[in-house]
């Protein structure tokens, strides 16, 4: 089924349900405490989670509100992914952790990490920091034409986590643009669960695996249609 399938009421249900879905599921997969439930206190009553770490708290606000950007700007059909806004939903979700919890987050904030960075547990070599702006711009220019297929899709997913251009935060980020694509591109946006987190990290080897694994995940986002 395609975004546009849906009616005005569908489209507003799946947005409110993956608004936090989304949130709760993309920052989990990063090790983020907070249950389900503590995220939709969070998010829908301003409810802060007893003996849960402020930081987390905060940079799951911050990533609600930049998905609510991502969402709102992926509906201009003008609208392209550009080196500034991928900065700017950095900034956005990081930017209240960092005032208010600056000793628990990773720093520069929507700018590009200075030093050298692995993914533990993979082999994969990520970009120099010197060379950061140059591939980035490069993926963006590659990945411009729309709309996208979902192989294109995984593949930008795949390439822009080998860029890695934050010290933080480049999963989440990574995701949000996926989110922008889909609805660009007229696919209900993917909703990457939390527990199948082994499935999706198995599609970094195999953009096929990868493209599978999301067309999964869109079967999850339109499970919260009912």
């Amino acid at each position: 089924m395609t975004l546009s399938a849906l009616s005005t009421k569908q489209k507003e249900l799946l947005f409110r349900e993956l608004r936090l879905s989304v949130t709760h599921h993309s920052n989990a997969i990063e090790g983020t405490t907070l249950s389900f439930g503590e995220t939709k206190q969070l998010l829908e009553n301003g409810l802060t989670a007893k003996d849960k770490p402020i930081n987390e708290q905060l940079v799951i606000l911050g990533f609600a509100k930049a998905f609510d950007v991502a969402v709102r700007e992926a509906s201009n059909p003008q609208k392209v992914i550009d080196s500034s806004f991928v900065k700017d939903l950095h900034e956005i979700m990081f930017e209240n952790a960092l005032r208010i919890a600056p000793h628990f987050t990773a720093k520069p904030v929507g700018a590009y990490r200075s030093d050298e960075r692995r993914i533990q547990g993979s082999s994969a070599t990520l970009t120099h920091p010197s060379k950061i702006s140059v591939e980035l711009e490069n993926l963006l220019y590659r990945f411009r034409d729309r709309p996208m297929s979902l192989a294109d899709i995984a593949r930008f997913h795949i390439e822009f986590e080998t860029v890695h251009p934050f010290a933080d935060g480049n999963g989440r980020i990574g995701r949000l643009l996926m989110t922008f694509q889909a609805i660009q591109s007229d696919f209900i946006p993917p909703l990457i669960l939390s527990e199948q987190k082994n499935g999706y990290l198995d599609g970094f080897d195999d953009a096929d695996i990868m493209t599978m694994f999301l067309e999964l995940s869109i079967q999850n986002a339109m499970g919260l249609l009912g």
